[in-house]
């Protein structure tokens, strides 16, 4: 049986799982404007990107955890872990989702 539970619902439910990680951008949202960085901005991103380093860590340890039949169900396949965190993988993730959803609802 394949009921439809919002991801919201599933965060509430199971808090201690891999749904707060990864979270949609609407489809209509407009994408960020792209900024010229100095150098406090590029040392910011740095430092930003060093303090995320545990957090995706734990990522991928939970999700490396996983076996293949479980990844499928959230829509990975094993190879495709080492690109959770980037941005052009998950925007084409999402569209392709948002296209999916568009094509069985209508």
């Amino acid at each position: 049986m394949n009921a439809f539970v919002p991801k919201e619902e599933i965060a509430i439910l199971r808090p201690n799982t891999l749904s707060h990680y990864f979270k949609d951008d609407a489809m209509w949202a407009p994408a960020p404007e792209k900024k010229r960085l100095g150098l406090f901005g590029r040392v910011a991103g740095l430092l930003r990107a060093i303090a995320e380093l545990p957090r995706r860590q734990a990522v991928m340890n939970e999700l490396n955890m996983l076996s293949d039949h479980e990844l499928s169900d959230i829509g990975l396949v094993r190879g495709e872990l080492s690109r959770v965190f980037d941005s052009g993988f998950v925007a084409q993730r999402n569209s392709e989702r948002y296209a999916a959803r568009a094509a069985v609802n209508s």
